[in-house]
């Protein structure tokens, strides 16, 4: 059995692994707060000791031994945070420091000014008031750890220990109340900042994946919930870019792998900008190749007419891009692009854990078919009859009639005679 369900059912599983590593980060520096705090407190508190009784060996041997056991303590918990693995006991052992230090300044105080210290003159409900201070602010802290179940925890840690003082002190039953009601409150706002924190943090991380593959127009409509990606899949109308570059496998076979990536990193980047600015998506990238795909999940505009007017802005950029190649001494890119539209199956395809936005059918195969003839033709850009008919596209011309493997008809393909 688990031992504590610390991640909420709301949160994304596939960001489990971040809250984590982020929760153990968070606790390293949580610690370094308690560590100093707790150390210029106890300074302070023997600095004007000293000034108000001058050497007082029973006040340093005291809060000495405090802070000596406070280090060790932030020591091991520094140690703990920073090692390899989750460590899901840590921020439950290390808030019960927290209220534990508190009560032991309790007795400690209490036992001082029992002797004569410095602050035997001040009520006892005073400066059990002033820790009741402390104890909310590190109740406040919680927040900064992942999960509700924390904030219930040291919120109920807090409740206790403020209950144990303040009838220890024999304050008032009004004011222990009131003091009982802003614990309370405490961890009402300590759960507010938590959610509004991990919220924030899922939405964002979400935000980052959709422009790996989205447009920013469109991942805004999926987070404003205009357009679902839900699980499962439909049939639609799209159109499928396809783009390979040719001869890739002597251009590695040539040139330094850190070389390879660089270069298809700065041209995925090129490419893959042109097809968010036409509405289109990124389905994939296939060692070299892109596969993009227009008119899913979100519907408007000409489906065919966007990925051709990408297709020709993407052959245009790549001019661009190896001017700034030849400059710097790397190969030259020369690509082939095929589209072709038709309907196919869109949706979520995978399993609960791993899941991808994808589109499945013969249109897929048929617009990397199509990419397949473009060094056969000399053309750069190649697209389906189909295509060049829901694109209305009047400036197109003919470029063969071509068989493709697996399908028994020949299908006509064009070409834009600018390029």
């Amino acid at each position: 059995m688990k031992w504590l369900k610390d991640i909420d059912g709301s949160f994304d599983v596939l960001l489990t692994d971040c809250y984590q590593q982020r929760e153990m980060e968070m606790e390293y520096h949580i610690n370094q707060i308690r560590f100093v705090g707790l150390m210029a407190l106890f300074l302070l508190e023997l600095l004007i000791g000293l000034l108000n009784r001058g050497l007082d060996w029973t006040l340093i041997v005291v809060d000495l031994g405090t802070m000596i056991m406070t280090a060790i303590w932030c020591f091991c918990v520094s140690k703990w945070a920073k090692s390899d693995g989750y460590k899901p006991w840590l921020k439950y052992v290390s808030i019960l420091f927290d209220y534990l230090i508190i009560l032991a300044i309790t007795l400690e105080m209490e036992f001082l000014s029992e002797i004569g210290h410095f602050l035997h003159d001040m009520h006892n409900t005073e400066f059990e008031l002033m820790l009741i201070s402390a104890l909310i602010l590190f109740n406040v802290m919680s927040a900064f750890r992942q999960g509700k179940l924390i904030i219930y925890y040291s919120t109920l840690c807090c409740l206790a220990t403020g209950t144990v003082i303040l009838e220890h002190s024999g304050t008032a039953r009004a004011i222990e109340m009131h003091e009982q009601i802003i614990i309370l409150f405490s961890g009402l706002l300590s759960w507010s900042i938590s959610s509004y924190i991990t919220n924030t943090y899922t939405r964002l991380r979400h935000r980052e994946r959709l422009l790996r593959y989205l447009p920013k127009k469109l991942v805004s409509a999926v987070e404003t919930g205009k357009v679902d990606i839900e699980p499962g899949g439909e049939r639609r109308n799209v159109t499928v870019l396809m783009a390979d570059i040719r001869r890739f496998t002597s251009m590695c076979e040539s040139h330094e792998p850190e070389v390879i990536t660089g270069l298809l990193n700065r041209y995925f980047s090129a490419m893959s900008t042109i097809v968010f600015k036409y509405d289109g998506m990124i389905d994939k990238f296939i060692g070299d190749a892109i596969m993009a795909v227009f008119g899913t999940p979100q519907g408007e505009g000409n489906s065919a007419s966007n990925a051709i007017n990408a297709a020709k802005e993407m052959l245009e950029a790549l001019t661009a891009l190896n001017e700034e190649f030849i400059k710097e001494g790397l190969p030259r890119i020369e690509i082939g692009i095929g589209i072709h539209s038709g309907d196919a199956i869109a949706g979520n395809v995978g399993s609960v854990s791993c899941m991808d936005y994808t589109v499945i059918g013969d249109t897929v195969n048929v617009a990397a078919r199509i990419e397949s003839k473009t060094k056969e033709l000399n053309k750069a850009l190649l697209i389906s009859k189909v295509s060049v008919e829901q694109s209305k596209k009047q400036d197109l011309e003919k470029a063969a009639e071509v068989s493709l493997k697996g399908r028994v008809e020949p299908i006509e393909v064009f070409f834009d005679p600018q390029i």
